[in-house]
């Protein structure tokens, strides 16, 4: 069983999103178990404080490390093993597929969410092992950002899935974007290919649409896999049909 927890401010922002659809079935069929630490139940004063004045003067407040390390502390004891510790930060890695897939394969995964402007270096120093980001853009904190990494990994569980087939499809998983989905209704026109019945003509057009749309759409990572020959093929008949 994966084994998640999350330090954070308010980690309240990340369980609620968490309650729903894949991850909150996932959670009650217990593939996955989670445990929230708010940073304001290990503060030390009568004020529940946990950030303070940046070093130095400017805008803002920091995160200190006291609650941070009692936070932690708590989050080893809950898991009982090591824990991996993952940082949410704009100035961290992108999060990539490979990345989400390395993470769901863990055992013991702890998420700390930055606050304000940020969180004590000298601690990041001392504990985190993994440092992520989601995007370029800044938020009000790491709590959502957690949640989206969260839903990632969980997705990628045994039974997680209604048909474990699933993953394997999905975006981004081989190195490009999916193809374009139908729901199967009545009386809609579809692709003629989808509705021959021809398990190699279906998988052929699938495989050049999805082609098709990663080549269109975001070409930097078909730059970063290796494709086959028949794929090359499929992306000259894509260069010819989109002069046509």
């Amino acid at each position: 069983m994966l084994s998640i927890s999350l330090i954070a401010a308010f980690p309240e922002l990340a369980e609620h999103a968490l309650d729903y659809g894949v991850t909150g079935r996932a959670l009650k069929l217990g593939l996955w178990r989670y445990q929230g630490f708010g940073l304001h139940d290990f503060a030390a004063d009568a004020r529940k404080s946990i950030d303070a004045r940046p070093a130095a003067g400017g805008p803002g407040m920091v995160l200190m490390a006291a609650p941070l390390d009692a936070a932690l502390a708590a989050a080893r004891a809950w898991h009982g093993e090591p824990t991996t510790v993952v940082f949410l930060s704009p100035d961290g890695a992108p999060l990539v597929q490979s990345q989400v897939q390395m993470l769901a394969a863990a055992k013991h995964l702890t998420f700390v969410a930055g606050r304000y402007e940020g969180i004590d270096q000298r601690w990041i120093d001392a504990n985190v092992d993994v440092i992520m980001s989601i995007g370029d853009y800044v938020l009000s904190g790491g709590e959502l950002p957690a949640a989206v990494v969260i839903d990632s990994c969980v997705r990628l569980l045994p039974g997680a899935l209604g048909d474990n087939k699933s993953a394997t499809f999905e975006s981004f998983t081989a190195g490009r974007l999916d193809w374009p989905q139908y729901a199967l209704t009545s009386g809609d026109e579809i692709p003629e290919e989808l509705a021959g019945g021809d398990h190699a003509a279906i998988a052929r057009w699938r495989a050049k649409q999805a082609l098709a749309r990663t080549w269109m759409r975001r070409p930097d990572l078909l730059a970063r896999v290796k494709l086959s020959p028949e794929e090359l093929a499929m992306i000259d008949e894509i260069t010819l049909e989109s002069k046509a």
